[in-house]
């Protein structure tokens, strides 16, 4: 029986409060953030109008920062995600205008080929042993290339059927459509990683692979599976953009590659190291686009976005830090 000397001490409200606001930190800093701006600029801040542009415009950043989470769930680096998000809005938007192929057709098409990719990324992490980080770095350099010949390195315009651009500009009850498709998607990755046996393997695998090994799980198979699943969300938020700009330009997956590492690494931060969620990623993206849209408002410069998304993930991580070792000094009482 354990005795009054060896049972642990009940927590401190310091030490709730402190595990309260690390557990909910994106939520605060969301709240925050609209609560701030909303002060400081009522007349145009706080309206359904800036609300539905802020999260329509994010929507496609939103799908790009899901589909790097099967890779690090699984212990390995995505960096070619951007470039297939550019190559499947070019491939999308040239089917459609220079080909003429119906839009289902396009999409399909766009779709197969950044699966493809995917297989080829997999093949060559899991199987031909190479470095993830590496290797989607120069197949994702291959893939701009691909994307630059086959738009002549410009953008695309053009007219485009309005279903197809519905698809992206449309709107339920109020609601834009891209920020359904984003609910959408994180509900099915996040019931995908909590209640299946291949997302509690992922999980697994990004722990200890050798042991998942051990275990007699499929662990290059499932890693190969984890790349695919990314390419695949990577070429959907292709289309989406396509979708809601109407053109295609192939050279915008820098941009939002590092931008959609963050927001996944920030929703992460609150939860512990390689936890990475569909939940916490969709807070954080649209927590930091919350904040760059009222410093723009603002009149901020456009450097700024880098400062404030920057800072939120530092402050994040090092937060995060802090209550793992406050937990460990408790433990260790």
């Amino acid at each position: 029986m354990m005795t009054s000397e060896t049972s642990p001490a009940p927590a401190s409200y310091n030490d709730m409060l402190a595990r309260f606001l690390v557990k909910y930190s994106l939520q605060l800093l969301f709240l925050g953030v609209v609560a701030i701006f909303s002060l400081a600029l009522p007349s145009s801040y706080p309206t359904l109008l800036n609300a539905q542009t802020i999260a329509a415009t994010n929507a496609v950043l939103a799908v790009l920062a899901l589909a790097a989470i099967p890779a690090l769930v699984t212990g390995q680096f995505d960096l070619s995600i951007g470039f297939q998000l550019a190559l499947a809005q070019s491939l999308c938007a040239g089917l459609i205008i220079y080909q003429g192929l119906p839009p289902a057709v396009a999409v399909a098409i766009t779709l197969s080929v950044c699966l493809a990719l995917g297989l080829v990324n997999g093949l060559l992490v899991a199987w031909a042993g190479l470095n993830a980080f590496i290797t989607t770095l120069a197949t994702g350099i291959v893939i701009q290339g691909v994307a630059q010949w086959y738009t002549d390195g410009g953008s695309i315009f053009g007219v485009m059927p309005p279903a197809f651009l519905a698809f992206g500009r449309g709107q339920v009850a109020g609601v834009p459509l891209p920020l359904v498709y984003v609910l959408v998607l994180a509900l099915l990755l996040w019931l995908l990683y909590r209640y299946t046996d291949w997302g509690r393997r992922c999980f697994a695998i990004g722990g200890n692979a050798r042991a998942a090994h051990l275990m007699g799980m499929p662990v290059k198979g499932i890693v190969v599976q984890a790349f695919v699943l990314g390419s695949l969300l990577a070429a959907l938020a292709g289309v989406l953009s396509a979708s809601i700009l109407g053109s295609a330009n192939p050279n915008i997956g820098v941009n939002f590659l590092l931008p959609a590492f963050a927001a996944v690494f920030l929703g992460a931060a609150p939860v512990g190291p390689g936890r990475f969620n569909a939940w916490g990623t969709v807070v954080a993206v649209y927590a930091l686009a919350a904040g760059i849209a009222g410093l723009q408002q603002m009149g901020a410069a456009f450097y700024v976005e880098q400062f404030f998304s920057g800072g939120a993930l530092l402050i994040a991580i090092a937060a995060a830090r802090w209550m793992a070792l406050r937990r460990v000094r408790s433990l260790a009482r």
